[in-house]
């Protein structure tokens, strides 16, 4: 019976700890939970609605490491984006890993995350952030320049 009470004491303390890892606002969190999503996405459009978005990525030491980031839709394929001068910690991650899994809403979604380098299309998903998110209201007059990533769902 002591043993059993003790193995209860630890699952919860192991429950609550994974919950309390999990990303917010701006605090990283360890890995995602969420049930998998069961159907194959075509169109990303339904993101629209949505306004943040959680990345899970692996980082050089094989820890799990999540993020609060922003995503956009455009013609029907899911794009993330980060901002600053400085190179977040999620996208030197994706630079030696590509791997990465989301979650939206509570759905978890196993990806490759892969750097956008087309000019043109650059400027397209600065239209969309700026329309999506309010650019102008977010950060004044001084907007940042943002770095995109291509999203492609990987084989479940």
């Amino acid at each position: 019976m002591k043993k059993q009470f003790k193995l209860i004491i630890v699952l919860l303390g192991v429950g609550l700890l994974a919950a309390a890892c999990q990303p917010k606002d701006t605090r990283p969190g360890l890995g995602l939970s969420g049930k998998h999503a069961e159907k194959h996405v075509q169109d990303w459009s339904f993101t629209n609605d949505v306004e943040e978005i959680f990345v899970e990525t692996r980082t050089w030491y094989g820890f799990r490491h999540s993020t609060t980031i922003w995503c956009a839709e455009l013609d029907g394929l899911l794009y993330i984006g980060s901002y600053d001068d400085d190179v977040k910690f999620w996208e030197q991650n994706v630079a030696r890993n590509p791997m990465a899994r989301l979650r939206i809403k509570d759905l978890l979604y196993d990806v490759t995350v892969t750097p956008i380098a087309n000019i043109e299309l650059g400027r397209k998903l600065d239209e969309r952030y700026s329309t999506k998110y309010d650019m102008a209201d977010v950060f004044g007059d001084d907007l940042p320049a943002w770095r995109y990533y291509s999203v492609a769902l990987r084989s479940q």
